[in-house]
């Protein structure tokens, strides 16, 4: 279980590389491309696609980390207002709800890559499978992320993951 739960750490460490540079090239790109088109008066026509498949790749890579950290969007009202030993329960539930979702989110993924496999872009002449292949990648990080959440649950205590009550411990510790 150790040795699933490091692989795992270290592809999410990788993952996390390779979305931070995504988003520094798509922000080297956008500056370039608002230099070119303002200053020297020559608009680059691959920019703004280029920065928008590395936004979607961004997003997609990003939230399964997102999710691991448990820093997702969450109302956590009713998760927090119970026992810890229901609070798991609660977690568990709503992470095996969220894999269904993800992996329903797999499938329409690469069921839309054999949709968009004759379709090239615009601007940079890519296949368009390179930028829709973002979903299918993203929903399976974030099956495995969920598992590893899941697991966490069941292996330790009461995980805190509210950042509600991470501030109300700053508040009693300031």
């Amino acid at each position: 279980m150790k040795a699933t739960m490091k692989a795992i750490n270290s592809l999410n460490k990788f993952v996390g590389i390779v979305v931070g540079l995504m988003l520094g090239a798509m922000s080297i790109i956008i500056v370039v491309q608002v230099f070119c088109r303002f200053v020297i008066n020559f608009p680059l026509a691959w920019s703004e696609e280029a920065a928008r498949y590395l936004m979607i790749y961004t997003v997609f890579l990003g939230a399964p980390l997102a999710l691991r950290n448990h820093k997702m969007i969450a109302i956590e009202i009713i998760v927090e207002s119970v026992s810890p030993k229901v609070r798991k329960v609660l977690r568990i539930i709503i992470s095996l709800i969220s894999i269904v979702f993800f992996v329903i989110l797999l499938f329409k993924g690469v069921e839309m890559l054999d949709v968009v496999s004759r379709q090239s872009s615009a601007s940079l002449g890519i296949n368009m499978d390179i930028p829709y292949m973002a979903i299918p990648l993203g929903a399976l990080l974030m099956i495995i992320n969920s598992i590893a959440n899941i697991i966490d649950y069941l292996t330790q205590d009461d995980i805190d993951t509210s950042e509600v009550s991470e501030a109300l411990k700053a508040g009693e510790q300031a």
